[in-house]
């Protein structure tokens, strides 16, 4: 009887502990997805030199476009580079040659020198003008010059002898200049001649100084030659 007892209290006993024991708690779901990890960013390829050159190297200090330099204002007091339309004063010499020989005819028409029926005193005479040029640029070393002056010649000895010339000619990498036209004077007997012209212009800052050198051929043997010195801007 008593062994019956002892079996019944450790049933008893036993199904008490299995119904306190605690139940298994679920695993936790994840809330939230893992962060995103950084991803290696690449390294900065280093550049060759020749691409990394300097600013100071490549466009030194005053250093403009030669497109630029054409599209400066022509009115303004620059450099006149490129400028078309050129003008200024004129101041030279002229020599007239055989200006004894008999060469012209007088009112009676007896022959007469050129000095003579002219009234000169001497055959140097001073000369003062002004003169015009267009320039057609070439964008080279050639450009095309058309040219136009008038000049005065014999103020020193109060005589009063115009002239104008019309010329068409080259110029040498906007320096050296020659050229080739006509010469018109008031003589009746030869009013019209040819001539030729020679000279340089070098630029001072705004302006230019022409020296420029001429010959105006004669059949009489006339010939006139000499030399002006200038400003043109």
């Amino acid at each position: 009887m008593k062994t019956l007892l002892a079996i019944a209290f450790l049933t008893t006993a036993t199904a008490t502990s299995f119904a306190q024991a605690p139940a298994p708690q679920p695993a936790p779901e994840e809330c939230c997805p893992p962060a995103a990890q950084p991803q290696p960013q690449p390294e900065a390829q280093p550049q060759p030199a020749e691409l990394m050159r300097p600013v100071a190297a490549a466009e030194p200090a005053g250093y403009m476009p030669s497109q630029q330099r054409e599209q400066m204002d022509d009115g303004g007091w620059h450099a006149p580079v490129g400028r078309r339309l050129l003008h200024g004063f004129r101041l030279g010499y002229t020599f007239l040659q055989n200006a004894d020989k008999p060469t012209r005819l007088d009112e009676n028409g007896e022959m007469v020198s050129i000095k003579d029926k002219f009234g000169l005193k001497t055959p140097h005479m001073m000369l003062i003008g002004y003169e015009g040029f267009y320039r057609i640029i070439g964008h080279s070393w050639l450009n095309v010059l058309l040219v136009g002056n008038v000049t005065v010649a014999g103020l020193e000895q109060s005589k009063f002898i115009p002239a104008a010339s019309g010329l068409i000619g080259a110029e040498f990498n906007e320096s050296f200049q020659i050229g080739i036209g006509v010469n018109v004077t008031p003589d009746p007997d030869a009013p019209t001649h040819m001539i030729a012209a020679a000279g340089w212009t070098p630029r001072v800052g705004a302006i230019s100084t022409p020296v420029h050198f001429f010959v105006v051929p004669d059949t009489d043997g006339n010939h006139r030659w000499g030399g002006t010195v200038g400003v043109t801007w």
